[in-house]
């Protein structure tokens, strides 16, 4: 059986409002549903708040989401299948071509005739999706037959970027080096892949080392999740400042250089990072091999030494070069 697991954090109504009921509505056994919270006086909030019905157990686990996402890691047996969701999910869609609509089935989630070349993306529509089940179950089943175990979702609510379903599944999958966001992905547990280093950005983190060590990661284009992670009251970004979300950002450019890229430009003021497999890049300045990167030893090009001197304006924060990684 799949586990299902849920970190939260001072939330548990927006827990049982969104991503409980929402599960419910899918017929999601909650047998197989894990809350992890921080402390015991949490534990005793959710009991208090939550029906019983609605989930197998609550286990207290670390304050922080780089300690309870450790703490998942190590509660589950290596090679376990599991499913992580955060508390804060009030609906899972799929993507559709409106223009093919009189090619499909009413039923939402089969797939549709193959789309002819130069659909219009305008045409792309969100629909609810109606077999959560189902879909991790075909996720795993996917990502064992390419050789993955770790898949995900398009990270962001916007159908235009978004593939719609077809008859191939090539055409809405992925196992380039892509953003896995935590917030709903599958993974074949491997502790060591699953252990994080930083507070923020760690999800970019496991993606990387499951990307390692598989040789890609899984995402399906065609699949989003509505989310307000960072507007939510409660959760883990009570916690997360500018500075701190800049320096993890610049631990993985500094760790991975040749894996992920810094970009500050966003208009949010808070720092990104791009993911993007440049070893094995024409020019002879970017290729290394894994066990380079993975060793953490010196790779030095002038992309990188750009990056790492980059201003950040009106943060007070240590230049990247002072960070002891």
């Amino acid at each position: 059986m799949i586990k299902i697991a849920i970190p939260s954090y001072k939330r548990p109504i927006v827990l049982k409002n969104k991503t409980l009921r929402v599960l419910m509505e899918q017929k999601i056994n909650p047998k197989r549903i894990i809350i992890f919270v921080s402390d015991t006086e949490q534990k005793k909030e959710y009991l208090k708040i939550l029906d019983s019905n609605t989930y197998d157990k609550i286990i207290v686990g670390k304050p922080g989401i780089k300690n309870i996402r450790n703490f998942m890691a190590k509660y589950f047996k290596e090679n376990k299948k599991i499913f992580y969701i955060d508390d804060d999910i009030s609906h899972i869609f799929q993507v559709f071509n409106d223009e093919t609509k009189k090619n499909f089935s009413k039923s939402i989630g089969k797939v549709i005739p193959k789309l002819e070349k130069g659909y219009n993306r305008s045409d792309n529509k969100l629909h609810y999706m109606r077999n959560l089940g189902d879909f991790i179950e075909n996720a795993f089943n996917t990502a064992e037959e390419k050789g993955c175990t770790n898949w995900g979702i398009y990270p962001v609510e916007n159908p235009y970027f978004m593939k719609p379903t077809t008859e191939n599944v090539k055409d809405y999958t992925s196992t380039k080096l892509s953003y896995i966001m935590g917030g709903f992905t599958g993974v074949v547990n491997n502790k060591k892949a699953e252990i994080r280093t930083i507070d923020d950005k760690e999800d970019y983190e496991r993606t990387i080392k499951y990307y390692l060590k598989d040789g890609g990661v899984l995402r399906f284009l065609n699949v989003c999740v509505r989310t307000r992670c960072y507007t939510e009251p409660g959760g883990m970004q009570e916690n997360r400042t500018k500075e701190r979300i800049h320096e993890s950002a610049v631990y993985l450019t500094k760790r991975y250089p040749l894996l992920c890229t810094l970009n500050t430009s966003k208009k949010s003021g808070f720092s990104e990072v791009k993911l993007r497999d440049r070893r094995f890049s024409k020019d002879k300045k970017f290729k290394v091999n894994c066990n380079s990167i993975l060793n953490n030893k010196s790779i030095k090009s002038k992309k990188t030494k750009k990056l790492v001197k980059i201003k950040i304006e009106d943060m007070k924060i240590p230049k990247c070069s002072n960070i002891n990684l």
